[in-house]
């Protein structure tokens, strides 16, 4: 129990959403017509050829590039067109994809005009029929005619005019530049040595359509002497996976690489999407097998009848470990744990442990009333945990949850969060979704999980172009932070987060370099520091975003042990190394070493994620505690994953080291406040989290919360009282107002996520009117992050500061009304039927001591609008 509980907010009443103004800015308007018949017709015309022709299936896979039956069909437009999912539909069209392509895209240059920087080229893939062919060579012929679109027909003539390409699917599109990539690092040198690929097939709804693919997948595998390891089919209402785990010779697919478009090759295969390297779930290697550590000391034990509040999905624990033991359930679901030796049990012990205990020296206490599930779906080695080789890894983690959740007897009715301290070898985002980030959206929206999820650790070195060791030891820790932003820049695209840290439902966290405790000893020879004593910084080694559609990744970081950092010369160049072979820093967790329980310290994303999931169960404790919000009430696990969300990015704040990054990216930028912000967003997300925040509200604040039910187009508007003394004083104040949500996801959509929530604060006029108050009232500016950023993710939360020292007058009863809103963020994919449930804070907070109390003013007015 604190002094200062998180307070609970009134009921909202509901209202209609406010209407943005429409966006006039100038767009691209394509050649007309007769243009576009000189750019494309003559692919039309040899469509129509064909049909006359006696047998045009033969005729049109003549060409394995060209349009076929049932063959992937791609529009390329230079604008998205409103509807073209509906519209598609409505005569046959299975829409598969429509993808934002990116902004580098070589728009044809007979389209381009002045308004070339206004265009967002985007990409439609379908699947048709014969029928679905004649239908558009017949809307094209009427287009190039010139006559008036049918009733619900106008998208496809708004797409014939922005069509930039139409094409099939090729060998180019199933095999994306980061997939070969990722295959070129696989492959042995010896030809005959066996490489396993993952084969997507095409998501369509037709599930005979899906199978026959497959069928045509192993024989044309087999008929090059590949071989079939394993097969997932997952058809559950908005959400289709189809995949195939197959093995080649790694000469095959060094061939396949390097002559996609082979007739008879695996890439021309019709019924594929994506070619992609085994999905392989893996830990970060865990090096602490060295001397045991010195015992603990007495724990305090756990209650071996509380509930399982949340599910840990990664290797084995050792459940009878004195730092566990009664705390965690093993369930066995996919027959993993024999496969993991006792004394390699390291990685799933260091999460537990953290989860439940924090760092065993600084903190070390048990959460209340709480233990977790764990489901090994990893297999513990020497070194680290993968996940098995013989299965897909969607499938693994799918059946898991499903498992856990699902069925007549659950084996966590009661857990609200899924702890994932996972990453995908060499998945690191870089614009498409995985299709295990897809799944845990989709199990987020359908089921009310809250996933935790590590952003990832990056392995390789980070190298200071033209710089000696000694330069770098010589300059100032300014100048050393300047060199490591500048390569960081520079190598973003290999330091992206790791799948499925993009996913857009999850809270992705990332680690800044903060021990618990002390080290051990001084620093050994080579170490050089990075950061000032006490800075807040993201680890080197911590993967950075943004994640799917440019939204907020990492949403925040939490301490993860000092990463320490050793300089390496690279001829002309330094490399900084972060080191993992060492016990002088890093957090204190449960281990075991040399085949006994043991302790020791380690780092990385994964142990902030764990304490993360910590901070979360700890706040959702305290919800209900004496005099907590929902004291004595039941909240729904839906509702337990949105309010912890929602305080855990209200509870992250950006350190001084994040303020001073966006003034040095604001002169770097030109003054351009928008990407200065996005720049420094990629390595902070919303900030450092204060874990206290979530618990319990600021010293000089207070903090509320409340839930709400909103469909497509509706708001709803909660009264957050306003502390009468405040009101004309001359003090400084700042507020954050957070909304969570998980939204519904469709992966066919460009704009994935399809609803978008945000807050405003709205007053009266004399005349009734409703009128829209970008200072809410209070005089206030924003704060660090502007209103188009915070807009692309799962999570709204706006900071406010005061513009000036007093506030405006108002009276005893002042309440500010705060109007949550929902409208689809996709463009047309959001269904008016569809409920989002969603959680609100907001935290109000005075900069300096006065002589009364906001958190109890606050108190008292809502207990009795609660109350009433």
């Amino acid at each position: 129990m604190t002094d200062r509980p998180i307070l609970r907010l009134p009921n909202p009443t509901t209202t209609d959403r406010l209407k943005a103004r429409q966006d006039k800015r100038r767009r691209p308007k394509g050649v007309g017509r007769q243009g576009q018949g000189a750019r494309l017709g003559d692919r039309f015309t040899r469509l129509e050829e064909v049909f006359r022709g006696e047998n045009p299936d033969f005729l049109l896979r003549q060409d394995p590039a060209g349009i076929a039956p049932e063959r992937a069909l791609v529009f390329e437009t230079i604008l998205p067109i409103q509807n073209f999912q509906r519209a598609a539909a409505a005569i046959g069209f299975e829409l598969l994809i429509e993808d934002r392509l990116e902004d580098y895209y070589d728009i044809p240059e007979e389209l381009v005009d002045e308004n070339v920087a206004n265009a967002q080229p985007t990409l439609y893939a379908t699947m048709p029929t014969d029928a679905d062919l004649r239908n558009l060579v017949g809307m094209w012929n009427s287009y190039q005619a010139g006559e008036k679109a049918p009733r619900g027909r106008a998208p496809w003539w708004n797409l014939f005019g922005m069509l930039a390409d139409v094409r099939a699917w090729g060998p180019k599109d199933r095999l994306t530049p980061e997939a070969q990539a990722e295959l070129f690092q696989r492959l042995s040198d010896d030809d005959d040595a066996l490489i396993r690929l993952e084969l997507e097939i095409w998501p369509t709804a037709n599930a005979d359509q899906r199978s026959r693919w497959q069928r045509d997948t192993r024989a044309r595998l087999e008929a090059f002497g590949g071989s079939v390891i394993d097969t997932g089919s997952i058809n559950e209402a908005g959400f289709i996976y189809e995949a195939v785990l197959v093995e080649m010779s790694c000469g095959q697919v060094r061939d396949m690489l390097q002559n996609p478009f082979a007739p008879d090759g695996l890439a021309t295969l019709e019924g594929l999407q994506f070619i992609l390297p085994q999905t392989i779930g893996q830990s970060l290697p865990d090096v602490s097998d060295g001397e045991p550590q010195l015992p603990v000391g007495d724990l305090a034990p756990f209650d071996a009848n509380a509930p399982i509040r949340a599910v840990l999905l990664d290797g084995t624990p050792i459940a009878g470990h004195p730092a566990l033991d009664r705390g965690v359930v093993i369930e066995d679901v996919h027959d993993l744990v024999p496969l993991s030796q006792v004394a390699h049990r390291r990685h799933a012990t260091s999460m537990a442990s953290l989860m439940l205990r924090g760092d065993l020296i600084a903190d070390g206490v048990p959460i209340a009333d709480t233990r977790i599930l764990s489901i090994p779906v990893l297999v513990d080695q020497a070194r680290d945990a993968v996940s098995p080789d013989d299965r897909l890894f969607v499938d693994i983690i799918h059946v898991a949850l499903a498992r856990a959740f699902l069925g007549d007897d659950p084996l966590a009715p009661d857990a609200y969060l899924v702890n994932f301290s996972i990453g995908i070898k060499g998945a690191h985002f870089a614009g498409r979704v995985s299709s295990l980030a897809r799944l845990l959206d989709w199990w987020a929206d359908h089921h009310g999980i809250l996933f935790n999820v590590s952003a990832g650790n990056v392995a390789q070195d980070l190298v200071i172009p033209n710089m000696r060791a000694t330069a770098f030891e010589d300059v100032t820790m300014q100048e050393r932070q300047t060199h490591i932003e500048a390569a960081q820049r520079n190598n973003r695209h290999l330091r992206t987060l790791m799948a499925p840290a993009e996913a857009m439902n999850v809270v992705t966290v990332g680690a800044s370099s903060q021990d618990a405790t002390a080290p051990v000893g001084g620093p050994p020879a080579g170490i050089i520091p990075i950061a000032q004593d006490g800075e807040v910084l993201p680890a080197l080694s911590s993967a950075i975003g943004l994640g799917a559609h440019r939204s907020i990744k990492p949403d925040f970081l939490v301490d993860a042990g000092v990463h320490e950092v050793r300089t390496m010369p690279a001829g002309d160049h330094l490399r900084l190394r972060v080191m993992d072979q060492t016990q002088r820093t890093g957090l204190n967790v449960a281990t075991v070493q040399r085949g006994n329980p043991s302790t020791c310290r380690t780092r990385g994303t994964s142990c902030a994620n764990a304490l993360a999931s910590r901070a979360s169960l700890q706040a959702a404790i305290a919800l209900y505690d004496d005099e907590g919000p929902y004291e004595g009430l039941d909240l729904s696990i839906r509702d337990q994953a949105l309010i912890t969300k929602a305080l855990s990015v209200s509870a992250a704040r950006w350190p001084e080291a994040a303020v001073a990054r966006y003034g040095r990216e604001m002169v770097r930028l030109n003054g351009n406040h928008s990407q200065a912000r996005e720049e420094v967003c990629r390595y902070f997300g919303h900030g450092a989290l204060h874990s206290e925040l979530m618990r319990e509200a600021p010293e000089l604040g207070a903090t509320m919360v409340g839930v709400g039910t909103l469909r497509k187009d509706e708001a709803a508007i909660f009264d957050v009282p306003m502390p009468p003394s405040l009101a004309g004083e001359r003090i400084g104040r700042t507020m954050i107002v957070t909304v969570a949500w998980f939204s519904p996801v469709l992966a066919t959509r460009a704009r994935y996520r399809l609803a978008l929530l945000e807050a405003v604060a709205h007053s009266h006029d004399l005349l009734g009117d409703l009128i829209v108050d970008d200072g809410w009232g209070l005089d206030m500016r924003v704060g660090d992050l502007n209103k188009n950023i915070i807009k692309r993710g799962t999570v709204w939360s706006h900071r406010m500061v005061h513009t000036g020292p007093v506030v405006p007058n108002y009276g005893g009863d002042k309440v500010l009304p705060i109007r949550v809103q929902c409208r689809d963020g996709s463009g047309g994919g959001l269904s008016p039927d569809d409920d989002i449930r969603f959680a609100l804070a907001v935290t109000l907070e005075v900069e300096a001591e006065t002589e009364f109390d906001v958190h109890a003013e606050i108190r008292d007015r809502l207990r009795v609008g609660v109350l009433g």
